[in-house]
């Protein structure tokens, strides 16, 4: 390629400077897109920060509910998943505006804005964590029936997932 490069240069005459500078100029520009593809941006997708914060918080209600199921007497060593049903939803300030006037009716809404550090950002009202869709148990203890019957109630009531949604296991070994 800098062979048919210096070859195309040549070919031109001395008179064409300012064609080769037009020339050179253009192709560091495509070379520049290029290399801006193939190296990795610093910063993260909000989907990849929304999936981190997603697996947080699973870790921490799995690790909570470990803590407690263990806790009760005749669970053993015991591991927990949790897999949610949807995803979390925030709820922001909004204006709203409504307009009737002879015969004609006009709404509109906009965002309420506070100025922080970080710019104009929405005034968040509240947020809702996703719920939890079904729960699995595995410990030493899950042969014996009481034992079971306590975890089942227990993430029942915590989480407030249907019974048919928890499922309970012998840990093997």
């Amino acid at each position: 390629m800098e062979i048919k490069l210096k070859k195309l240069f040549g070919d031109l005459k001395d008179s064409d400077k300012k064609l080769k500078i037009i020339i050179a100029v253009a192709l560091a520009g495509v070379m520049l897109i290029m290399l801006s593809e193939l190296v990795p941006s610093g910063d993260k997708n909000a989907s990849d920060t929304t999936r981190s914060d997603y697996r947080e918080y699973i870790a921490c209600l799995e690790a909570e509910s470990e803590e407690l199921i263990s806790s009760i007497s005749g669970v053993g060593r015991c591991k927990v998943m949790i897999t949610l049903k949807n995803t979390n939803e925030s709820v922001y300030a909004k204006n709203l505006e409504e307009n009737s006037s002879s015969g004609s009716y006009s709404k509109s809404d906009e965002y309420v804005l506070y100025e922080g550090q970080e710019g104009k950002t929405p005034v968040l009202i509240k947020e809702y964590f996703p719920d939890i869709q079904g729960v699995a148990v595995v410990c030493d203890g899950a042969d014996n029936t009481l034992v079971r019957e306590s975890i089942t109630e227990s993430i029942s009531s915590l989480y407030g997932v249907p019974v048919s949604r928890i499922s309970i296991s012998k840990h093997k070994g």
